[in-house]
């Protein structure tokens, strides 16, 4: 919602009149838990490191061990904050995506990337990461949905609003009131100005050289017409349908058809008050649960690393007995030489035999016996001095 404040000040005789224009968004500031969120950093464990020097670390453990563990990757998210460290933090997310502890990634590295990415004005690489799941791995919750719709709704930042509003319906989920009543109000204001999101041109093929690939078998061509959407219109018309089908009223059957240009003005302006219906109802439930889970993420972690720990310890205290066990075994047949010295005696005559009995066979074979002289000839041979 829009609303005019006149500022009036003088200058001299002079009389000015500025007319402000604010943009008032449909969430509280409260709903963001901006203090709880910036609270963790005051976490003992997330104090022990520095999101510069753990990069480096996990960067070395890919390296040696092609897989770092999921807890390690989200104290990095949960630690960075530099700009400059967006490339890292994307590489290791990448690389944690190919590997086996991809499934054990921590919901609050999800929300801990979304947070940064926004927070850091990194709108493009943030739409690339929510819209490459497959790469990234990275899924907003209802709270992250919401509060980056509400920002660029608040910023008129329709186009990338309505690029967060695709994604529950790619996801078929309509679950959440207030995701769902952001969802169809950033769509229909997207189509007012579409084109602030243009389709990703077709790759251009180059046919001056023809480069042939051996594969196992071809994949006939396929369209889902669901995730490989491209085009925005697309996207979006499918969004509102999808959404338009949930609602069960007038308004669902209106984004449903599509009818934007028939009855524009009361649409958008039966889209706030939908909004704001839905955060009456859901605004304070879903601060007090994201309260609730910042308490449970920093449990969470802690008892992971903790069972780590004890594991690393256990494989330590494993190796260090096995190096015992070996020391003694060496000690004791070091003390106990002369009490079986026979018994060695008479190891070392079967190993002589069997190596004696080895070399008959040898000899046996035609040609053996002169080929053995030769190369010790050979050995024994030291060139003149020049």
């Amino acid at each position: 919602m829009e609303y005019k404040m006149l500022k009036i000040f003088r200058s001299g005789r002079k009389v000015y009149h500025k007319s402000v224009v604010q943009k008032r968004s449909f969430l509280s500031e409260a709903y963001q838990c901006q203090e709880a969120w910036k609270s963790r950093l005051q976490s003992p464990l997330l104090q022990k490191f520095k999101p510069e020097d753990l990069f480096i670390t996990l960067d070395s453990q890919f390296l040696a061990h092609g897989k770092v563990s999921a807890v390690d990757v989200d104290i990095f998210a949960n630690t960075v904050k530099s700009k400059e460290q967006t490339e890292e933090l994307l590489n290791i997310l990448e690389r944690l995506r190919k590997s086996a502890e991809t499934t054990n990634t921590l919901d609050s590295t999800h929300h801990a990337v979304i947070r940064y990415l926004f927070d850091n004005d990194c709108t493009q690489e943030l739409m690339n990461v929510l819209h490459n799941r497959l790469k990234y791995g990275i899924f907003p919750d209802y709270v992250c949905y919401n509060m980056l719709m509400n920002e660029y709704i608040k910023k008129e930042d329709y186009a990338s609003a309505a690029k967060i509003a695709v994604l529950p319906m790619l996801q078929e989920d309509t679950d959440h009131l207030i995701t769902n009543a952001l969802s169809v109000y950033a769509c229909h204001k997207y189509l007012e100005n579409p084109d602030a999101w243009q389709k990703p041109p077709e790759p251009v093929e180059d046919t001056k050289e023809e480069i042939k690939i051996r594969v196992r078998y071809l994949r006939n061509p396929f369209f889902d017409d669901h995730f490989d959407l491209t085009d925005p219109f697309d996207l979006v018309g499918k969004t509102l349908a999808f959404q338009g089908r949930f609602m069960n009223n007038a308004l669902g059957r209106t984004c449903q058809l599509r009818g934007k240009t028939l009855c524009k003005d009361s649409l958008i302006e039966a889209l706030k008050n939908n909004i704001k219906s839905a955060v009456e109802k859901q605004h304070d439930i879903d601060v007090n649960e994201q309260l609730q889970k910042y308490t449970e993420w920093e449990e969470k972690r802690n008892l992971i690393l903790d069972k780590q720990t004890e594991l690393i310890n256990q494989k330590a205290k494993r190796l260090e007995i096995q190096k015992l066990k070996e020391e003694m075994k060496r000690q004791e047949r070091y003390l106990t030489f002369f009490e079986n010295e026979e018994q060695i005696e008479l190891e070392i005559e079967k190993i002589e035999a069997r190596e004696k009995k080895e070399m008959d066979k040898v000899l046996k074979i035609h040609g053996a016996e002169e080929k053995l002289k030769k190369l010790k000839r050979e050995v024994e041979y030291i060139p003149p001095m020049i």
